[in-house]
């Protein structure tokens, strides 16, 4: 792999949340955030998913700040943009910045739990950008496709 760019991989607030709420159950997001810690891809977030992660730690599980934090310090944090491309437009406005940024920063895979609002989405590229759910990165992801 010497040479080769490393996936960039960009969570979703509920991914991040889970993967700290769930940090010894061996979950897909757990599994996703240790990987990264193994340095087997980058992982993203942006400055509104840790500002979402971080209030509702503090409000549902604040024993777990420390994990929190932990993670974050070893994840790349990117400036939020608000990119609005048409496929994107009827999301709302948190859900459409996140995304948005993973796609104008041009992430490999844009990992989400809320299959509420981005299910029109998953399994689909925009631009360079795949959306998946925690489980299909293990399962449907092929990388170059």
């Amino acid at each position: 792999m010497a040479g080769q760019k490393r996936l960039s991989i960009f969570l979703d607030s509920n991914v991040l949340f889970s993967a700290i709420y769930n940090n010894k159950n061996c979950t897909y997001p757990s599994i996703i955030v240790d990987l990264s810690k193994r340095k087997v891809f980058d992982l993203f977030i942006s400055t509104l998913v840790k500002l979402e992660v971080r209030h509702n730690i503090l409000k549902k599980i604040p024993k777990k700040i420390w994990l929190f934090k932990e993670i974050v310090k070893e994840t790349k944090i990117v400036q939020d943009v608000e990119f609005t491309i048409n496929p994107i437009i009827s999301l709302p406005r948190n859900d459409r910045i996140i995304l948005g940024t993973a796609i104008y920063y041009n992430m490999d895979c844009f990992i989400t739990g809320n299959t509420k609002d981005f299910s029109e989405f998953i399994g689909k590229k925009i631009c360079n950008t795949i959306i998946l759910k925690p489980k299909d990165f293990f399962t449907n992801f092929h990388p170059g496709d």
